[in-house]
């Protein structure tokens, strides 16, 4: 793993990184560097032909026409490489690093939309926000200072070298050998870079989620007074961040230190050499002027190349991240054997793990739901009731075992096709920072105004709409933050009414209200359900007595099935929940009197 984590992109290894994420813009980012690389050989020549123009002026056969002529053969070099600049900073005024960026988190949206939901959950909210903002601006933003310095410190050097070769190659020799001893410590700085670019971004990523998951529960933590305790965790990471930019920032000094060191060392080098060769005859003093005129314009790039190069290794860690999300395998649609007809649902011998789990959420699970029918899921906490449903909606794909909705296998539907079939109301209901109109017509966006509040009506939601400040284009605040729980849980519903799907699952969703938010809730609840397949998560047994089917889910298996009348006096799993509820009822019932 340490291997991987210091391994640094090479040039080669940036070039292909930049095309990957330019995606379909990766001719204007070849564009780019080829007018990079003209533009630099362009200024070489350039440097080059002060050879020729101080021989012109301080030559034993010096000429001032001549001189003048290799003026203007420099001034025409020095507009090409201006021009072959310009047209290689394209992609930034252009816009195109915009549209990359933009067509980037598309490519990430899309992936997200496809991903199984398993995959998803594994990362930390944090972590995505990273990747979608500083990641996709990591991966694009320094496309031109980049590679406009690489070709630069490439480019430049290597057409001087070549051409001081033809005019003393000796001198040409000396930065042959000189230079590249600098290549050990460049690669030193890009080792510790490359691993600390990894850490700082690790770092960063954790950062973002303690700061996310604290700023969201800082409700809950303020209520058990817990906001000190639990900010430990958020100063730690803080800490961890800090910790890790200082070690960085560190070690990445005396590399580029030397690495400057050895640049001058190598002026000083030539300059001593040239001395030695004019007093022995063997060089012209306007040789050694030229050749450190050119020099002293090209040692800067040098001597920043190290610590600039780094951005690559911030590039490299961006787009690191980018591809590990983009190469999430999607779930498999297959080739359709027959197309789905009605609700009923089917689940055929389904087994399935959660991913790092060696025990089955699922074990041979089988079961037929007719087309509008009441299903009641049953059973202890962690028994595997909400993994049926997550199934249903194809969170993953089972181990084994086939799940079919009207006689269709889901894994032939797209995820579009399969939701489209499926409404969903949670305990935990989620409302969008926008407006009430907006949250509901989510069920279904090209509803009219008028089908929206038909909707809202049906879930009984109209009434309480109506009262706030803007009626229905009220904003209801980060997760429906100015509405009550039975005020959220209608709106869940009315959404869900709206969609019309044919199959509805509720889990539990008045577990959490007060009674009079309950009896609105249940009526709600029964506009959504007629004529539909329902399958209910159920914890109280009495809000489900009525069912048509009752399962009792044990760990991961069907430990009973049938309607409550048979199951409660059946003597089993059943009847022990139920007694056990109305025990409970009694004492609280009692409590209450006393």
């Amino acid at each position: 793993m340490e291997t991987d984590k210091s391994r640094f992109a090479t040039i080669t290894d940036s070039f292909r990184i930049s095309q990957e994420v330019a995606g379909e813009h990766g001719k204007a980012v070849k564009r780019s560097v080829l007018f990079f690389f003209i533009a630099f050989l362009a200024e070489g020549a350039a440097f080059s032909c002060f050879y020729p123009f101080m021989k012109a002026v301080y030559g034993v056969d010096a000429n001032q026409g001549r001189a003048f002529f290799w003026i203007g053969i420099m001034t025409l070099f020095g507009a090409v490489y201006s021009f072959a600049r310009w047209q290689g900073h394209s992609v930034d005024f252009t816009g195109k690093l915009a549209d990359i960026s933009h067509s980037l988190r598309l490519k990430l949206g899309l992936k997200l939309r496809g991903m199984p939901l398993e995959k998803l959950y594994k990362y930390r909210t944090g972590e995505l926000n990273a990747v979608f903002s500083s990641g996709v601006e990591e991966s694009v933003l320094h496309f031109g200072v980049v590679t406009s310095l690489m070709m630069q410190v490439l480019v430049v050097p290597a057409v001087i070298i070549t051409v001081t070769f033809f005019q003393d190659w000796r001198l040409a020799l000396i930065m042959l050998l000189i230079l590249p001893l600098g290549i050990p410590v460049y690669r030193w700085k890009r080792r510790s870079s490359a691993e600390e670019k990894k850490d700082v971004s690790d770092a960063h990523a954790a950062a973002e989620s303690d700061i996310v998951e604290y700023t969201q529960g800082l409700f809950v933590l303020r209520s058990v007074n817990q906001t000190g305790k639990r900010s430990e965790r958020l100063q730690k990471s803080f800490k961890i961040l800090r910790d890790v930019q200082k070690k960085g920032q560190t070690k990445g000094v005396l590399p580029s230190v030397i690495i400057a060191a050895l640049v001058q060392a190598a002026l000083l080098a030539v300059t001593a050499a040239g001395l030695y060769f004019i007093a022995g005859g063997t060089l012209t003093l306007s040789v050694l002027a030229a050749l450190l005129v050119i020099m002293s314009r090209f040692i800067e790039p040098l001597e920043i190349f190290a610590s600039v190069a780094s951005v690559i290794d911030i590039m490299n860690t961006a787009f690191q991240k980018i591809k590990a999300v983009l190469a999430v395998e999607e779930l498999n649609v297959t080739a359709a054997e027959k197309e789905p007809s009605g609700s009923s649902v089917d689940f055929e011998d389904v087994e399935f793990a959660y991913s790092g789990e060696s025990t089955k959420a699922l074990n041979g699970v089988s079961f037929h739901l007719p087309s509008c029918s009441l299903t009641a899921i049953v059973g202890p906490s962690g028994s595997g009731k909400t993994t049926i449903t997550k199934m249903l909606m194809r969170f993953a794909d089972p181990a084994k075992g086939i799940i079919r909705i009207g006689g269709a296998d889901i894994r032939s539907m797209t995820q579009t096709e399969l939701m489209k079939n499926i409404s969903v109301v949670f305990q935990d209901v989620y409302l969008f920072d926008d407006t009430v109109l907006n949250n509901i017509r989510m069920g279904r966006p090209d509803a009219t105004d008028d089908e929206v509040r038909l909707a809202a009506e049906a879930a009984y939601c109209d009434e309480f709409i109506t009262r706030l400040p803007e009626g229905y284009n009220t904003e209801i605040g980060d997760i429906g933050g100015n509405l009550s729980g039975g005020e959220r849980q209608r709106i869940s519903i009315a959404r869900a009414i709206l969609k019309d799907a044919p199959i509805v699952i509720l889990d539990e969703p008045t577990a959490a209200l007060d009674t009079e938010s309950e009896t609105a809730v249940q009526g709600a609840i029964d506009s959504l359900v007629k004529d539909r397949t329902v399958i209910v998560i159920a914890h109280r047994l009495s809000t489900i007595a009525g069912a048509d089917t009752i399962l009792v889910v044990d760990d991961g298996k069907i430990a009973e099935r049938g309607r409550h009348e048979e199951l409660a006096s059946a003597g089993g799993r059943y009847t022990a929940m139920w007694n056990a509820q109305q025990r409970a009822k009694k004492w609280q019932m009692k409590v209450q009197r006393d």
